[in-house]
């Protein structure tokens, strides 16, 4: 299931590699806190995590790859390590991500970027019924790290940067294991970067939105434990639905999700199926889009009897011209339920 949320940023970072490149390499310390989103994470969520971060990326600078974000941009790879504060309860996590960073805005020694990472990480201390109780956030040592920043850069030289950022990060396992509260936690970055190769930019022209209904249909899987927490089931869901850009890389759009969960098993009903209608905003970069979902429960199991919404976050990779593929990560509130393999297909 990780190798697979990789795979749109491992074929897209194969791709990049061809042809005239800029790389290089950054380094960053990282300092922030924990947000608390239950009463009983209080205690926990008084820490301030704090680590650092290598990363290596590069740019291909060919209009075939500027066609694909409408922009220039960064793809890469980044290890990190992150302290939370509190050896015996939280420990520590490390990190491997791929790594996508889009140049927003740039003048001569000024640029203003997002970054957004997906990737593995490793957890020193997970729940444990006896011997961790408090620590509710994680309770699988590999899990899935998420995050997004948006980053100022500042070149004082040709060769070297200095770099602010803001990132916001989410650790969970995606609903595989429970607890499986999640941790979000804000972070302030400080970070050199020093040039391997460099290239003046070319310039090109942005694509303009063709301003038409989009329509699309979607199926997601991925497997959940039972409640005896010793046999995973599959979890199957297909969604359909139609946006229409605005700008240049914003879309709004609309649609239905139905979902059927073999991994309940409930003493009070015997429905396991989610009937959702939703609306949804798509940041269209070239060929990645980024979709935010907001859905209702029309129909529901009683699981999920105390939630009336959900959100789900998709991120998918325009692989031929109508076949889409990713993954997607369904949340309620700050809770994350699942994270799947997701294929569409456009019309």
């Amino acid at each position: 299931m990780r190798f697979f949320c990789l795979l749109p940023f491992l074929f897209y970072f194969i791709e990049a590699s061809k042809g005239q490149i800029v790389s290089r390499l950054r380094g960053e310390v990282q300092y922030g806190f924990i947000i608390s989103h239950a009463p009983d994470l209080r205690p926990l969520s008084a820490n301030y995590p704090y680590g650092f971060s290598l990363s290596y990326q590069q740019m291909a600078t060919s209009q075939r790859h500027w066609n694909a974000c409408n922009c220039f941009h960064y793809l890469g790879a980044r290890f990190s390590y992150l302290n939370f504060g509190d050896s015996q309860s939280l420990g520590e996590a490390y990190s491997i991500s791929a790594i996508f960073e889009p140049l927003l805005w740039r003048s001569k020694g000024l640029s203003l970027s997002l970054l957004s990472g997906v990737g593995a990480t490793w957890l020193t201390r997970v729940y444990h019924p006896d011997n961790n109780p408090l620590n509710q956030f994680f309770s699988a040592r590999m899990s899935f790290l998420l995050s997004v920043a948006p980053v100022i850069q500042y070149n004082f030289s040709p060769d070297w940067s200095l770099q602010l950022a803001l990132n916001y990060n989410h650790i969970s396992n995606g609903g595989q294991r429970q607890p499986n509260r999640g941790m979000n936690f804000p972070q302030v970055g400080l970070g050199v970067g020093y040039n391997l190769k460099k290239s003046v930019l070319p310039s090109y022209p942005k694509l303009e939105p063709d301003g038409v209904w989009h329509g699309w249909i979607e199926a997601g899987y991925t497997t959940l434990k039972t409640g005896d927490a010793h046999v995973r089931r599959p979890v199957f869901s297909i969604a359909g639905g139609f946006y229409h850009p605005f700008t240049s890389i914003n879309a709004a759009g609309f649609g239905v999700e139905f979902s059927d969960d073999y991994s309940i098993r409930s003493n009070t009903s015997d429905k396991k199926y989610t009937l959702a209608p939703f609306v949804s905003h798509h940041l269209l970069l070239g060929r990645f889009d980024f979709s935010q979902r907001l859905a209702y429960y029309v129909i529901k199991p009683d699981d999920v009897a105390s939630y009336g919404w959900y959100q789900r976050y998709a991120l998918l990779f325009n692989a031929t011209k109508r076949l889409n593929i990713g993954f997607s990560m369904k949340t309620h509130g700050h809770v994350a339920a699942n994270l799947d393999l997701r294929v569409a297909w456009l019309f």
